[in-house]
C-alpha cells in the first residue's frame, strides 16, 4: 500500500523536482503522515510555472525537508496540509534575455479532467513554509529577500478559515466555480549592497526594509469542465510602513534599478516581438458575456454575482507609509558642501491603492472595478470621446489607403468622395483590448525640510489635502491617477490609439518654502550626479528614443499655492502670505474638455490677432527685432488641424498604411491647453482681516496654451529626412490667410465701432491675415531651423474683466516677496550650474515667449485716508437716501472715462466731501449711541433684536448704509451667538459690540482706481536675458475719496471693454541679463526700463497725488534701476482739494499741466536728467512703411517665380508635344 502511495506522490512531484526516488519518501499510511528530506527542485519547471520575466533565471532551489499529513477521514471538510522547513532560492539577472518560457506544468495539467472530488481535495492543500530565502546576483549588486512563516490556505468568502465546503462556490448554470485562497506571511526582509569592485572604489550604504505581517487575497474563477482558470483577482494587503533612507541609500536604489532597466527594456522587445497567447484573453471576453447571460433568479447565482471575478485583475493595498528621507551625517567628509546641513524630510501617505487590469474590454463599462467613483467615470467619459475620434480617423485612413478617395481639407477638415465601389482592408477579428494601472491615494502630506539647528516640534506642511477644512467627502481621493495601453490580442498589425493618462488632484495645497526647495534641489542634483557617475561606472547606455505622443488630461478641484514671507511684518496691514487658488482646472493635450478645444484656440488667436501689438511685423517699441513671435505658426496649424497624422496622409507628407502606428504621433507635436474656471489671488495672515483671507485679485477665467516650437521643428525635420522631400504645399499658408481674411471682413462688415483711424497714415496697407502670423518664413514649405526655434511658447488669454486691490502694507509685502522670489531663483540656478549634468555638453540656452492678452482690468490703491474738517453736522438732519451711496461710488467713474475737465473733477470731489463728513458725524452719532448703551439707560433685559431695530430705524444716509447688517453681520458676532449674547452681563454685549464696530467704522481709506483697457504683454527669455513688454491702450484714473473699505468692494463696477481697438497710451519695456548691459552697466544686474507715455489725459487731486507718494514709500534700502521715461502729448488737470479755513472761500483754479515733449532718464549713481524729448513716432512709421514694402517685394518675387514655373513647365509641354508629334508623322 505505501509503495503505490509513493508511486502517485512521485508521478505528481516528479514535474516539479529532479533526482526524487522513493528512498527520499519516508510515509506512514495509516496516520496519513509522510516526510521528504534534501528536495531539490527543476529550475525551468518554477521559471515557467512563476512566468518570470525573461531578464531574470532561477539557479538553484532546494528544500531540506517537507512533511505531509492528510486528513483520510475528514477530505471533505479538512485540508491536507504540506509543511516546508526552509527554502533556499538562487537567482541572477541576466545582461541578454535568457529563452522565453515554456508551458506551465499546472496548465498542461488543467484540463485533463473536470472538476470533481480530486480536484476539490489538491485545490485545498494547506501550505505552510518555516522560511524562503531569495539570493539575486545581479551585475552591480547582490539582493536577498526572506520571507518568514508563510501560509497559504482556503477561506471562505469572509476571508476567514473554516469548513473547505464554503471556500467554493458553484454555479452549474454558468458551469464556473469561485475558489477563495490566502497567503500570509510573518515578516519579509529585503537587503541590497553594492559588488565591492577592486578597480573602483565605491561604497555605498546597503539597503534595507522590514516589512511587518502582510497577506495576499486571490480569488480564482475556473471553469468546471476542464479545470481552467479564466479569471483571477489578487489582493497585497500591506499594513503601516515606515522607512528610513538617507541619500546615499537613496542613491543606491535609484543606481541598482538603473542598472537593470537596460535588461528589462530588451526583455520588454522580446516579449512584444513573441507572437502572444490568446487563450486567456479569450477566456476573459467569454467569462464576461457569459457573466451577461447568467440567470439571476437563482440564489447561487445571485451569490455567485456578488463574488464574481469579471476579469483578471491584481490590486496592492497599503494602509499607511511613512517615508523619512535624510542627508548623510558624513556627507562633509566626502566632499559635499550643501547650504543646508542635516536635512530630513517626512513623507506621510494614507491609504494607498495600486490597481492593474489587463484584460478589460476598450471602450466598455468599468462599474465592477474595485474604487469605481467620480473619478473613475469622468475619466471613462473622456477617454470614450478618444476611441470615437479614433475610429473615425481609422475609417478615414481605410479610404486612403483603398485609393478611392479625393482629398481637400476644408476648414480644417478632410472630405472624402469615392467614384467606384471598394472592399476595405479588413478589420482584426479579435476585439480592441486595454490594460489599465490605477493609483489612488485618499491623503498625503510632505512636510518642508528640517535640519538640527531648526528643530520643530510639529512640522510644518509642504504639499497636503485641505479635504477636511473644504468639508469634501472623505471618499475623495487626494490623487487619482490612471493609465491605460491599447493592444489587439492576435498581435495583428493594425492601427492602435495612443495610451492615455488620467489624472485627478483633489483639495492640494502647495506651500513654496525656500529652505525645503533649496534642500530639494540640491538632492535631486547630487542623485543625478551619482547617477552619472555609476553610469560610467559599469558603461550603461542612457538610450535617448523619441517620446510618444499620450494623451494625458489632469482635472483639479481646489487646488492653491501659498507663497509665504520670511521677514517679519513692518506695517500694521502687512499679510504673512499670498495664496493662489482655483475652482476647477484642466490641463490636457487632447481638444475634447470644454474650453480646450480648436475652436477655442481659433477664437482665441482671432482676438490676438486684432491686436497690432502681437500682429505686427515691424519690430516697433516695446518690442523689439531680437523679440519672438508670439503667434507661433504651430498655434495657427493646430487651430485649423493641419498637424494630424491625417492631414500629413492626405497631404502627402506621410504614406497612407494601416501599420500599429498609423495614427501614433510624437510627443514633440503636443499643444497643450490649461483652463482655470475660477481663478484668484488672497492675502493671508493680515491683522485687519482677523483670520480671513483678503482679496488681492478677484476671481476670473484664465485660459492658457503651450507648445515646443523647438521640438516641433525638430521633429519636422526627421519627417523630412525620412519622407525626401516631403514639402508643404503653399496653398495650404493661403487657404488659413484666407479663411482669417474673410472672418475679419465678416467681424468688421457686422461690428458698429468699426473705424479707420487705425490704418497706416502712409496709404499702405497690410493684409490682416498675414500680420505676422504667415510671413515667407512660417508659410513657406521650410519652416526656421530649430535652434533659431523657441523652446517654450505659452499664450495667455483672460476674458473677463480683472479686479484687484492693494493698501500699502499689501504693496511692501509683494516688494519683499519679490525680492525672496529673485533671492530664491538666483540660489537655483548657482546650485544648478555647480552641480548640474557634465555629459550634456555645451547646449543651446533655454528659450521661453510668453504673450498676454487682457481686455480691461481694475486696480484699487487703498491710500490713506484724507484728512477732512471736523463739521458738527447731526446724521438724523440729512436727508440722503440709501440708494445715494452707489451713486456716490461710481460718480467718479461715469465721468473718469471721458475728457472732463476741472469742472467734472470738481463736482466729484463735492460728493466725495459730502459723504465724508456724513461717514464723520454718523460716528459720533453712534459714540453718543454706544455711550447711552453702556452709562445703562436701556433696560437691561431687551433682547438683541430691540436694540437692532431701534438703530435701524434711524434715518440713514450713504456712510451708514453699510451698517444695515450690524445685527447680524459675522464680523461682529463671530465670537458669540445671540443666545450667549443674552446670557451674558450688558456690559460685555455692550463693549464687545462697541470695540468691533468702532474698528470696522474707522477701517476707512482712501480709493485711487485705476481703470485700464486693452493690455497686450509680452516676455522674452533667452538664457540669462529677460525682456518684457507692455502696452495699455488706455488708462483713466477714479479718485473716490474716503469710503469705507466694505462699502468699495461690495459696489464695485464690472468694468466695460471697448470694442474698438486703442491706440496705445502706455508703452513699457524692462530689460535685464547681459543684453541689457548697452543700456548701461548696471542694467546687466538691475535691470533698464523704458517708458513711453503719449496722448494721456487725467484729472488728479492733490490730495490724492500726496497719498500716492506716501502709498509708494519703503523703508528698506531700494536698487538703483537705471531707466528712461518719454512723455509726449500729455493732458494732467490737478486740483487742490485741502481743507480750507473759512468755508465761504471759493475752490481753488484747477491747474491744467500740458506736456508737448518730456524726457527723464536716471543715471547708473541714481540721478535723474530732465530735458526735451525727440520726436519718435516718425521712426515706427518709417520701419511699418518699410515692412510694408518688403511684404510687397516679397508677393511680388513670389508671383515672379510662379510665372517662370509656369513658363518652364508650358516649355516642357512644348516639347514633349513636339516630340509626339514627330513621332507620329515617322
Amino acid at each position: 500500500m505505501a509503495g503505490l502511495i509513493k508511486k502517485q506522490i512521485l508521478k505528481h512531484l516528479s514535474r516539479f523536482a529532479k533526482n526524487l526516488s522513493p528512498d527520499k519518501i519516508n510515509l506512514s499510511t495509516l496516520k496519513g503522515e509522510g516526510q521528504l528530506t534534501n528536495l531539490e527542485l527543476d529550475e525551468e519547471v518554477l521559471q515557467n510555472m512563476l512566468d518570470l520575466p525573461t531578464w531574470l533565471a532561477i539557479n538553484k532551489v532546494c528544500c531540506n525537508k517537507a512533511a505531509i499529513r492528510i486528513p483520510w477521514t475528514k477530505l471533505k471538510t479538512h485540508p491536507i496540509t504540506l509543511s516546508l522547513d526552509k527554502v533556499v532560492m538562487e537567482m541572477s539577472t541576466c545582461d541578454e534575455p535568457r529563452p522565453p518560457n515554456g508551458p506551465s506544468p499546472i496548465a498542461t495539467a488543467s484540463g485533463q479532467s473536470e472538476y470533481g472530488f480530486a480536484e476539490k481535495v489538491v485545490e485545498g492543500i494547506s501550505l505552510s513554509v518555516n522560511s524562503i530565502v531569495i539570493r539575486i546576483s545581479a551585475k552591480a549588486f547582490n539582493a536577498s529577500f526572506e520571507l518568514s512563516q508563510l501560509q497559504v490556505y482556503s477561506v471562505n468568502t469572509s476571508w476567514a478559515t473554516g469548513d473547505l465546503r464554503y471556500t467554493r462556490i458553484l454555479d452549474p448554470t454558468r458551469g464556473e466555480i469561485l475558489t477563495f485562497k490566502e497567503v500570509s506571511w510573518q515578516m519579509i526582509r529585503i537587503e541590497a549592497d553594492a559588488i565591492q569592485n577592486t578597480e573602483h572604489e565605491v561604497v555605498r550604504a546597503p539597503i534595507r526594509l522590514i516589512t511587518n505581517q502582510s497577506k495576499i487575497r486571490v480569488t480564482l474563477k475556473r471553469r468546471m469542465k476542464d479545470c481552467n482558470v479564466i479569471a483571477s483577482k489578487l489582493i497585497l494587503i500591506l499594513d503601516d510602513l515606515l522607512w528610513v533612507l538617507t541619500d546615499s541609500q537613496l542613491k543606491a536604489m535609484v543606481q541598482y534599478a538603473k542598472s537593470l532597466s537596460e535588461a528589462m527594456e530588451k526583455s520588454a522587445a522580446q516579449r512584444k516581438s513573441m507572437p502572444p497567447d490568446t487563450t486567456h484573453v479569450s477566456q476573459q471576453v467569454r467569462t464576461q458575456q457569459a457573466s451577461a447571460a447568467a440567470d439571476q433568479s437563482a440564489s447561487m447565482a445571485r451569490l455567485f454575482n456578488d463574488y464574481d471575478v469579471r476579469e483578471t485583475s491584481h490590486h496592492l493595498q497599503i494602509t499607511h507609509l511613512d517615508l523619512h528621507i535624510c542627508d548623510d551625517t558624513n556627507a562633509k567628509d566626502r566632499g559635499i558642501n550643501k547650504r543646508i546641513d542635516s536635512g530630513a524630510m517626512q513623507l506621510s501617505f494614507s491609504s494607498i491603492s495600486v490597481d492593474y487590469y489587463p484584460f478589460h474590454k476598450a471602450g466598455e463599462s468599468s462599474m465592477h472595478w474595485m474604487h469605481y467613483g467620480e473619478a473613475t467615470k469622468s475619466r471613462e467619459t473622456w477617454a470614450r470621446s478618444l476611441l470615437e475620434e479614433f475610429k473615425s480617423n481609422v475609417e478615414m485612413l481605410k479610404t486612403a489607403v483603398s485609393g478611392q478617395s479625393q482629398s481637400s481639407p476644408q476648414h480644417g477638415k478632410i472630405t472624402t468622395s469615392s467614384s467606384t465601389s471598394f472592399s476595405p482592408p479588413p478589420a482584426p477579428k479579435t476585439q480592441l483590448m486595454s490594460s489599465s494601472i490605477v493609483l489612488r491615494m485618499a491623503d498625503f502630506n510632505i512636510y518642508q525640510v528640517s535640519t538640527a539647528d531648526q528643530p520643530r516640534s510639529s512640522p510644518q506642511s509642504m504639499i497636503s489635502c485641505n479635504k477636511k477644512s473644504l468639508y469634501l467627502p472623505q471618499e475623495m481621493p487626494a490623487i487619482h491617477a490612471e493609465f491605460t495601453e491599447y493592444y489587439f490580442p492576435d498581435g495583428k498589425d493594425y492601427p492602435i490609439p495612443c495610451p492615455n493618462l488620467y489624472v485627478q488632484l483633489n483639495a492640494l495645497q502647495l506651500v513654496l518654502d525656500s529652505r525645503s526647495l533649496v534642500w530639494l534641489n540640491l538632492f535631486a542634483l547630487d542623485l543625478r550626479q551619482s547617477l552619472e557617475q555609476f553610469m560610467e561606472l559599469y558603461k550603461l547606455n542612457d538610450s535617448q528614443k523619441p517620446d510618444e505622443h499620450v494623451d494625458i488630461r489632469v482635472d483639479g478641484l481646489m487646488l492653491k499655492l501659498v507663497i509665504p514671507a520670511e521677514q517679519e511684518r513692518t506695517q500694521p496691514d502687512q499679510p504673512r502670505s499670498v495664496s493662489v487658488q482655483t475652482s476647477e482646472m484642466v490641463a490636457t493635450n487632447t481638444r475634447h474638455p470644454s474650453g480646450c478645444t480648436r475652436s477655442s484656440l481659433e477664437a482665441l488667436l482671432q482676438a490676438f490677432q486684432e491686436q497690432p501689438f502681437f500682429t505686427s511685423l515691424s519690430a516697433s517699441f516695446p518690442r523689439s527685432q531680437s523679440s519672438f513671435s508670439v503667434l507661433h505658426p504651430v498655434f495657427q496649424r493646430h487651430a485649423h488641424e493641419q498637424d494630424t497624422c491625417i492631414h500629413d496622409v492626405y497631404r502627402g507628407l506621410a504614406p497612407p498604411s494601416l501599420s500599429t502606428n498609423a495614427l501614433k504621433t510624437a510627443a514633440a507635436t503636443d499643444l497643450w491647453a490649461v483652463h482655470f474656471s475660477q481663478f484668484w489671488v488672497d492675502y493671508e495672515g493680515s491683522r485687519s482681516g482677523r483670520g480671513r483671507p483678503t482679496p488681492c485679485v478677484d476671481s476670473f477665467p484664465l485660459t492658457l496654451w503651450v507648445c515646443h516650437p523647438a521640438r516641433y521643428t525638430q521633429h519636422q525635420e526627421r519627417l523630412r529626412a525620412g519622407v525626401g522631400s516631403g514639402l508643404l504645399p503653399r496653398s495650404e499658408s493661403a487657404e488659413i490667410a484666407s479663411r482669417l481674411q474673410r472672418k475679419k471682413l465678416l467681424k468688421e462688415y457686422y461690428s458698429s465701432d468699426a473705424s479707420p483711424s487705425n490704418m497706416p497714415s502712409n496709404g499702405l496697407h497690410k493684409p490682416q491675415s498675414l500680420d505676422g502670423l504667415f510671413s515667407d518664413s512660417s508659410s513657406s514649405p521650410s519652416l526656421a531651423s530649430s535652434s533659431s526655434e523657441v523652446d517654450l511658447q505659452v499664450i495667455v488669454h483672460i476674458k473677463k474683466h480683472l479686479s484687484a486691490q492693494v493698501s500699502h502694507g499689501q504693496y511692501v509685502f509683494l516688494l519683499r516677496l519679490q525680492n525672496a522670489v529673485k533671492s530664491l531663483q538666483r540660489t537655483l540656478q548657482q546650485d544648478l550650474e555647480q552641480y548640474g549634468s557634465k555629459r550634456q555638453g555645451p547646449t543651446q540656452p533655454f528659450s521661453a515667449c510668453v504673450g498676454v492678452l487682457m481686455k480691461s482690468a481694475e486696480v484699487a490703491l487703498l491710500l490713506k485716508p484724507i484728512p477732512q474738517p471736523d463739521l458738527n453736522t447731526s446724521p438724523l438732519d440729512s436727508d440722503v437716501s440709501p440708494s445715494e451711496s452707489r451713486a456716490t461710488l461710481e460718480a467718479g467713474s461715469e465721468e473718469s472715462d471721458g475728457h472732463e475737465r476741472p469742472s467734472a473733477a470738481g463736482e466729484g470731489t463735492r460728493k466725495v466731501d459730502h459723504t465724508d463728513m456724513l461717514i464723520h458725524s454718523h460716528t459720533h452719532c453712534f459714540l453718543r449711541f454706544v455711550h447711552v448703551l453702556c452709562s445703562g439707560r436701556l433696560i437691561q433685559g431687551k433682547s438683541q433684536s430691540s436694540i437692532s431695530v431701534s438703530f435701524k430705524n434711524m434715518k440713514k444716509s450713504p456712510s451708514l448704509q453699510s451698517l444695515d447688517d450690524f445685527s447680524i453681520d459675522s464680523y461682529l458676532l463671530e465670537d458669540c451667538d445671540s443666545y450667549s449674547l443674552l446670557e451674558r452681563g450688558t456690559c460685555t454685549l455692550q463693549h464687545n459690540l462697541c470695540i468691533k464696530y468702532l474698528y470696522y467704522v474707522h477701517l476707512q481709506v482712501s480709493v485711487l482706481v485705476l481703470k485700464i483697457h486693452s493690455v497686450c504683454c509680452s516676455l522674452d527669455l533667452k538664457g540669462d536675458d529677460t525682456a518684457v513688454a507692455l502696452e495699455v491702450g488706455r488708462i483713466r484714473p477714479n479718485q473716490l475719496g474716503n469710503v469705507s473699505l466694505r462699502q468699495y468692494l461690495s459696489n464695485r463696477s464690472l468694468g466695460s471693454e471697448p470694442s474698438a481697438v486703442l491706440n496705445p497710451e502706455v508703452q513699457v519695456r524692462l530689460e535685464s541679463g547681459p543684453g541689457a548691459a548697452v543700456h548701461s552697466p548696471l542694467a546687466e544686474q538691475n535691470g533698464f526700463l523704458q517708458c513711453r507715455l503719449q496722448a494721456f489725459s487725467a484729472d488728479f487731486l492733490m490730495a490724492s497725488l500726496r497719498n500716492l507718494g506716501l502709498f509708494l514709500e519703503d523703508d528698506s534700502a531700494s536698487q538703483v534701476l537705471p531707466m528712461e521715461i518719454t512723455i509726449k502729448d500729455t493732458h494732467v488737470n490737478l486740483k487742490d482739494d485741502g481743507p480750507r479755513d473759512n468755508a465761504s472761500e471759493p475752490e481753488a483754479t484747477p491747474i491744467a499741466v500740458h506736456i508737448h515733449n518730456l524726457l527723464i532718464h536716471r543715471q547708473d549713481d541714481g540721478s535723474f536728467s530732465i530735458g526735451g524729448g525727440y520726436s519718435y513716432p516718425l521712426l515706427p512709421l518709417l520701419m511699418e512703411e518699410n515692412e510694408c514694402l518688403k511684404l510687397e517685394l516679397s508677393k511680388a518675387k513670389m508671383a515672379l517665380a510662379e510665372a517662370q514655373m509656369e513658363k518652364d513647365s508650358l516649355q516642357h509641354q512644348m516639347k514633349s508635344l513636339k516630340l509626339t508629334s514627330r513621332g507620329s508623322n515617322s
